[in-house]
């Protein structure tokens, strides 16, 4: 799945599916420190899938938070 962020960048969510369940997130956009990427992959590989949209932006936003890192192109609402 990819979006163009209004005023922002291009977020793409790459989801692989079988035994080794991993959603791996690129794009155009910045995140620092540069390990929040695997901060919130490791999140989203985590979910079932089945969650509501604010469930999914509930989990990564408080890991962002938890976590000290910044997201600049784009923001947790998007990624969920």
């Amino acid at each position: 799945m990819e979006e163009k962020v209004p005023g922002g960048k291009l977020a793409r969510l790459t989801i692989r599916t079988g035994a080794a369940h991993k959603v791996i997130l690129s794009g155009d956009f910045f995140i620092y420190p540069e390990e929040g990427i695997s901060i919130i992959e490791d999140v989203l590989s985590g979910l079932e899938g089945s969650e509501p949209p604010e469930a999914v932006e509930s989990a990564l936003r408080d890991a962002v938070e938890r976590h000290g890192v910044e997201l600049i192109g784009l923001d947790v609402h998007v990624i969920a």
